[in-house]
């Protein structure tokens, strides 16, 4: 039984060993210690900063932070839980605790095995399907720039489609174990727009299961799969019930739920339910003919810069013109390569050929009803891919299918074929190497797709000879080539260099492609005429895919996107206006003028900051940035009710040197008139030309609650303690009066207290508080206590005990010895 132990384990044993040694050899900068620079991570630790130091003197996140637009819940950046006992805890050992990013690659590779497996795919086969997953080129881009949350959910996304299908292959108790751990470790990666891609996939395989239960009328094993599925997937919400209630209720007050839409000219803004499809398709909408990158990578050429070298048609045009070798390399990697109409493009979306192939000839080959299934959600996935280039349909989707206008950057769908293309190749190379189908039938299928893959890279070619590889802002780039050299003949000549080098770039990569995909047919051709070996043609098939994947992931992750602790860490160093703006240890904001201000946290890492980075942002902060912070000039009134005491702005040799604003109005203050107008439109409209020292501009819904202006000149509020979660403020006044405070308005958690007894808080000049005060000395509080927070804990902490017990009861029926059978007498 040892033996018999051992000899079953010693394949998957070996399936982690290969993942591990791949993963460190893809990223083996990570192990001397270097770090991955991360722009998104850069901007993110910068949000994150005030919440470290609060953590670092209380013990644990605070649940609000100032550091950005004014003030929004840290915990959409940075969240502890109090529940200590949690399966979330098996993500560090599913990922050993590797290093960053080889626990990332590593723990892809080691998920999607276990979907082979649930597949019932051999081992060696199962390797080679993990590492086409894995080391898929969109992978390797979302890693360079930082999307971590992206990546990490991604890697659990196809174990949590292995669990339910376990489930459906009546695995009852080890599948719902599976499907409840992996729903759990799947929504606490924090990127629901990856779980809602889970779940397209999970309804497209569960109407192919509805058809077959219901054509060999398996009634009750349907009702069972179902509801162990449903119950076990909704263990993985309720384990998340923190993370879920506190987005969900977040949402809600957010530009994914609409903003007001005040640049209209419209009486009244108008609010929407989501995102608008001018904004969630902007970003990441592929091309019809761009999804040919899924076979072939440099077909729009690649990614924004990094591609062209010291070997490229530019640097051999810029030395010929006397520019230095080293600086003509340098100027070419800056340039794009990409010349599609996605802007803010890192790089095409590259499922290898050799996956293709083996997509295609799954396909052709197959018999069984999973390739419909498949090939359905992977054409609906390329059809939502192309967003605004599709527009009607996509328009029609984006607003009736549920919850999908929450989500931007369709093309990041393509993550489903990323997953279906391995996953069905791998059931056709089952098939091939293990059925007892005629060799005539296998042979046939081979050879169909071979046809339809060279006819796929055939299509590439004719693009090939007719693409004119210029790109949509490429009449820029001729204008800066022609300024920096000085000379507009020479700049359209480094021009031409660049078309030269996308064309290069095609041609190469399709003759790269033709190749991998020949050799690949080779290998299987030699096998089914007994040339090869199993072993021998599996490994061959590992080491070609491994070739193809790490030789184009390379160009977008490699030695250059690591860099040593100290120069990692210099990125967050204060400048000189920094230190001398934190010699004032007051609580105030700060505006930088030398940054993108409103898609920048660094400033976050030192100052509250008026600016900042979000991909949410408050929908009230959103509109207040659209009306009158975006504009030029920005709004002074609005800054110095927002208490914006410095600014940063680009001195001498572009130095950053600080102004300090007389103007900002502190904490708190009395005004002396109300303003009423009807409708929030009209209240952000009056804020064109308002003096918020002396007016507050309210809603008339308010004008009912008797709220008076102050007549005492002296009335005074002032803050005496700052605590994230908590501000207490003093106020005395001879006369009763409305006082306004440079806090963004809230109300999905934030309450307010006079001497102790609760009074509600007036949304008051569009984004902030007022607070109606009674005449004489009083303490006022302003407490931040979200419900969605707290109910989350509670329902959490159930939620994973059950998923807990849930496991063990699990493992103990899956694997309990067997009883021996009692012979009859």
């Amino acid at each position: 039984m040892k033996n018999g132990f051992l000899q079953k384990a010693l394949p998957h044993a070996i399936a982690v060993i290969i993942f591990l040694l791949v993963a460190v050899i893809f990223c083996s900068p990570a192990l001397s210690g270097k770090q991955i620079s991360q722009s998104d991570v850069i901007h993110w630790k910068g949000m994150a900063q005030q919440s470290v130091e609060y953590k670092e003197q209380h013990g644990h996140f605070p649940l609000w932070t100032s550091s950005m637009f004014g003030g929004m819940p840290a915990y959409q950046i940075y969240m502890d839980s109090k529940v200590v006992i949690t399966p979330g805890l098996f993500h560090y050992v599913f990922s050993l605790s590797l290093p960053k990013p080889i626990n990332f690659f590593f723990l892809a590779s080691l998920m999607f095995y276990f979907l082979c497996q649930a597949f019932r795919v051999n081992p060696w086969i199962s390797i080679l399907a993990a590492l086409g997953y894995a080391y898929a080129t969109y992978n390797p881009i979302i890693v360079a720039v930082g999307h971590d949350t992206k990546m990490l959910s991604m890697a659990y996304m196809p174990a949590v489609i292995g669990g339910i299908a376990l489930i459906f292959d009546k695995k009852y108790w080890l599948g719902g174990a599976c499907t409840a751990l992996f729903s759990i470790l799947l929504i606490a990666m924090n990127h629901l727009q990856i779980v809602y891609y889970t779940l397209i996939t999970a309804g497209f395989m569960t109407l192919y299961y509805l058809y077959q239960w219901f054509r060999q009328k398996e009634y009750r094993h349907m009702a069972a799969a179902l509801a162990i599925a449903l119950g076990c997937g909704t263990l993985g919400v309720v384990a998340n019930a923190t993370s879920i209630f506190v987005t969900y209720d977040y949402s809600k007050a957010t530009m994914r739920n609409g903003t007001l839409g005040l640049d209209t000219t419209a009486a009244s803004g108008t609010k929407k339910s989501g995102l608008t499809t001018e904004y969630a398709f902007t970003y990441g909408s592929y091309g019809q003919a761009e999804t040919m990158t899924l076979l072939v990578p440099g077909l729009y050429g690649g990614g924004g810069s990094g591609e062209l070298g010291s070997n490229s048609k530019v640097a051999a045009n810029l030395a010929a013109k006397g520019v230095p070798e080293d600086q003509a390399a340098q100027f070419a990697a800056s340039l794009p390569s990409y010349w599609g109409n996605q802007p803010g493009h890192a790089g095409p979306v590259y499922l290898g050929a050799i996956m293709c192939f083996l997509f295609v000839f799954g396909m052709v080959y197959l018999k069984t009803g999973h390739r419909w299934w498949m090939l359905a959600a992977v054409i609906f996935s390329i059809l939502l891919s192309w967003g605004k280039n599709l527009e009607g349909f996509n328009s029609f989707v984006f607003n009736t299918l549920p919850l999908y206008n929450k989500f931007r950057a369709p093309a990041m769908i393509l993550v489903i074929p990323q997953m279906l293309f391995p996953l069905l190749g791998a059931m056709g190379l089952q098939r091939l190497f293990f059925s007892d189908d005629k060799l005539e039938e296998k042979w046939k299928s081979l050879k169909l797709a071979g046809f339809i893959t060279g006819g796929l890279l055939a299509v590439v070619a004719l693009m090939y000879l007719t693409f004119d590889f210029k790109g949509p802002n490429d009449e820029n780039l001729i204008q800066y080539f022609g300024q920096a050299l000085g000379n507009p003949s020479a700049g359209s000549e480094v021009y031409g260099a660049l078309k030269d080098d996308r064309r290069s770039l095609l041609s190469g990569d399709l003759l790269r492609s033709i190749i991998l995909v020949a050799l690949s047919f080779g290998v299987l051709l030699m096998y089914l005429r007994s040339k090869l070996k199993f072993s021998t043609a599996i490994v061959a098939l590992i080491v070609l895919n491994l070739f193809d994947l790490i030789g184009i992931g390379k160009r977008y992750l490699n030695s250059d996107n690591f860099v040593d602790p100290d120069q990692y860490d210099q990125v967050f160093a204060p400048t000189p206006a920094d230190l001398q703006i934190k010699q004032d240890t007051g609580y105030y904001r700060v505006l930088n003028l030398t940054q993108d201000v409103f898609n920048d946290a660094l400033t976050s890492y030192h100052h509250n900051s008026v600016g900042g980075y979000h991909p949410a942002k408050l929908s009230i902060v959103e509109d207040v940035l659209s009306f009158h912070l975006r504009k030029q000039p920005m709004n002074v009134a609005v800054l110095n009710m927002m208490n914006t005491k410095y600014v940063i702005t680009p001195g001498q040799n572009n130095q950053p040197q600080v102004q300090v604003s007389p103007e900002a109005l502190g904490h708190a203050w009395f005004v002396k008139n109300l303003q009423y107008e009807n409708g929030w439109l009209a209240v952000m409209r009056a804020m064109d030309n308002f003096n918020p020292a002396q007016v507050a501009v309210l809603e008339s819904a308010d004008k009912q609650k008797g709220f008076t202006p102050q007549t005492d000149s002296a009335a005074m509020v002032r803050l005496t303690r700052y605590d994230n979660d908590k501000m207490e403020y003093q106020s005395n006044a001879a006369a009763p009066g409305f006082a306004v405070f440079s806090e963004i308005f809230y109300d999905r958690g934030w309450i307010a207290f006079i001497d102790g007894e609760e009074v509600p808080i007036a949304r008051t000049n569009y984004a902030l508080r007022g607070l109606q005060i009674p005449a004489g000395q009083h303490q006022i509080v302003f407490e931040f206590r979200p419900r969605s927070y707290y109910l989350g804990e509670t329902i959490a902490f159930t939620g994973n005990i059950i998923t807990l017990l849930l496991i063990i009861v699990a493992l103990w029926f899956s694997f309990r010895p067997q009883r021996p059978e009692l012979k009859k007498a």
